[in-house]
């Protein structure tokens, strides 16, 4: 078995980046409690002295999301989910989850944050945005492995191409700035990438 076609080592993958992920979260909440200003830097418009607020918030938030993330990366790692087309599926939702725990509470503390009508306002549009993209990503991700075969599977066949094409493209390019994070994001692009074309993910979904 070669190395991009073994799911467990996907899944050592995942673990190792949701492992980042909630170090990452951790910094973010801590924060809120000592200056690390050089490090976490909250969105344009977020008043200085609410910036303790916005950290704790969003930082629960963030490590809520990897949570979710180590969850199922230990379930891939582990082997309890170990199909080719049930991890691609689970790799999507897990993104999608984790994008719509971690987006609504970033909102959230950014609407409190920036205080006022403008930040109710500003919260309630972002969560709702998010709520939706959301929805999709996980819709897709439900639809990948429901065992039919329609012209909605191909159409998400080749949206996942995109998608993981220019995720690669994206670390790829950003390797200098963040390289422990885009070379596991490298990896999993071409994972995903490598399931896409595997013969019986493709023939489960109508390729």
């Amino acid at each position: 078995m070669s190395f991009f076609d073994n799911t467990k080592t996907l899944g050592l993958v995942l673990l190792i980046v949701g492992i980042l992920y909630v170090l990452g979260a951790i910094l973010v909440i801590a924060a809120g409690f000592v200056d690390l200003s050089s490090i976490v830097h909250p969105p344009e418009g977020v008043d200085p002295s609410a910036l303790s607020t916005f950290c704790i918030i969003a930082g629960i938030g963030a490590l809520l999301a990897a949570i979710v993330y180590v969850k199922n990366a230990m379930a891939v790692r582990s082997g309890a989910i170990s199909a080719k087309i049930d991890v691609l599926a689970c790799y999507v939702q897990t993104v999608g989850l984790a994008f719509l725990i971690g987006g609504v509470f970033d909102a959230i503390a950014a609407g409190v944050a920036v205080g006022g009508a403008e930040g109710i306002i500003g919260a309630i549009i972002g969560a709702i945005f998010i709520i939706i993209i959301a929805l999709i990503i996980m819709f897709i991700g439900r639809k990948i492995n429901d065992g039919k075969q329609t012209t909605g599977d191909k159409i998400i066949w080749v949206i996942l191409l995109l998608a993981f094409l220019i995720m690669l493209v994206l670390n790829i390019l950003g390797i200098l700035a963040d390289p422990i994070g885009c070379i596991a994001g490298i990896l999993i692009s071409l994972f995903m990438l490598g399931f896409l074309f595997d013969s019986d993910v493709k023939r489960q979904m109508g390729m």
